[in-house]
């Protein structure tokens, strides 16, 4: 059962986190899909980049001696060449990203020109190099483009197409079995009797996965009967997460830990975290290793906090992904926010014109626009009206 002592969130995190480890299973992928992965091996240039003496903008390839006190008497001119050779004397036009023409060994941007006739009179001197990228400037081949669990963006993924790269070694996604429960769900088509309500929050969940980068599996509904979640409980050996949806509560339904206790190892259970306190964790043995568990509260609000601060972790952790950095904004809380004393809590609060509404929590807002999330830390017991507070965008 359920220790009526809360754990702190940081204390929380912290053992589940620290007694995991990151799933270690690599795919090929094209680099088309690769956009946000993690690098499971190092990328090494399989050639020089550019790979021939690039010009860098439009303009005349030329010597860079013919430009030496251009601008002084008597006027210099250069003649464009018939056959693409630069010389003394003689220049070629370029483009960006053109080939440097042999014998040139600078560029004259073209609005450092004048033109007259089929000639030109440089006007700015240049030096040997300038407005030339050369062979190997940017890579040599072999050198390393990326190392091991970078996240790719799609400028990186750009680069690996210059370099002729098509598919890429990233880490799978950790495979996550979410396991809704309750003997009042049922799913969605069927029909709704009293006392009956459609299946939601593994929906939830499994958006909500996606999105911290893991791949998600929805279990059939599971009635509230210990054996019976115990054993599908089990059935996540098969996977690299198993999070559990309701069960968990502070009054006689509270199944979760008895279930686990059948099969793996609570490591605690009731954290000081609002909504979402009753919420817990632990692992199930396997044969090669433990699988972690999370059982989340079915009260949709409760599950929706719990999944912010837990299961997104829990993935990051689990799929050598960095930590979630969500972006906030500064407003003026418009109503006063009640909170408990000595647990840290989420609310939900609509954004309009840098000022923060609060508002019911998960989905029941009629406005439009953008909402975010305050959260409070253990330390306040309430944030009074009129005062600047930090939304974060958790979703």
């Amino acid at each position: 059962m359920k220790n009526n002592k809360l754990v702190s969130v940081d204390g929380a995190l912290s053992s589940f986190l620290s007694s995991m480890e990151p799933v270690n299973r690599t795919i090929m992928l094209p680099i088309e899909e690769a956009d946000d992965r993690i690098l499971s091996k190092d990328i090494v240039a399989p050639m020089d980049y550019p790979h021939y003496d690039q010009c860098i903008l439009d303009g005349y390839a030329v010597l860079a001696e013919d430009t030496v006190d251009c601008g002084t008497e008597p006027i210099r001119y250069l003649s464009l060449t018939d056959n693409d050779f630069v010389a003394k004397g003689l220049c070629a036009v370029v483009h960006t990203g053109s080939v440097l023409p042999p014998g040139a060994d600078a560029v004259l941007r073209i609005e450092d020109v004048i033109i007259k006739e089929n000639r030109i009179i440089p006007t700015k001197e240049v030096k040997r190099g300038q407005w030339i990228w050369g062979k190997g400037a940017g890579l040599s081949q072999d050198d390393t483009v990326y190392r091991e669990g970078m996240q790719l963006k799609p400028t990186d993924i750009a680069m690996l197409a210059k370099l002729g790269v098509t598919e890429v070694c990233i880490y799978d996604r950790p495979r996550v079995l979410i396991v809704p429960t309750g003997n009042e769900c049922v799913r969605r088509g069927q029909v709704l009797e009293a006392g009956f309500v459609y299946e939601a929050n593994g929906l939830m969940c499994a958006l909500l996965v996606k999105r911290y980068g893991g791949d998600p599996t929805i279990h059939d509904i599971v009635p509230d009967n210990i054996e019976k979640l115990s054993d599908a409980i089990r059935q996540g050996l098969d996977y690299d997460l198993v999070v559990t949806i309701g069960g968990s509560s502070s009054g006689g339904r509270d199944l979760m830990a008895q279930a686990m206790a059948l099969t793996g190892t609570v490591i605690f259970h009731g954290v000081a975290l609002h909504p979402g306190n009753h919420m817990g964790a632990g692992f199930i043995r396997g044969n090669n290793a433990d699988i972690p568990v999370l059982f989340l509260p079915g009260y949709t609000e409760s599950c929706a906090v719990a999944s912010f601060t837990f299961v997104d972790a829990a993935i990051k952790r689990l799929g050598h992904q960095p930590p979630s950095r969500y972006s906030t904004e500064t407003c003026l809380l418009t109503e006063p926010v009640a909170t408990p004393n000595g647990i840290r809590a989420v609310r939900k609060v609509h954004i309009r014109n840098e000022k923060a509404k609060p508002i019911k929590m998960i989905g029941e807002s009629a406005e439009t626009g953008n909402y975010a999330y305050l959260t409070i830390p253990e330390d306040r017991a309430d944030l009074e009206a009129n005062r600047m507070v930090e939304a974060v965008y958790l979703e």
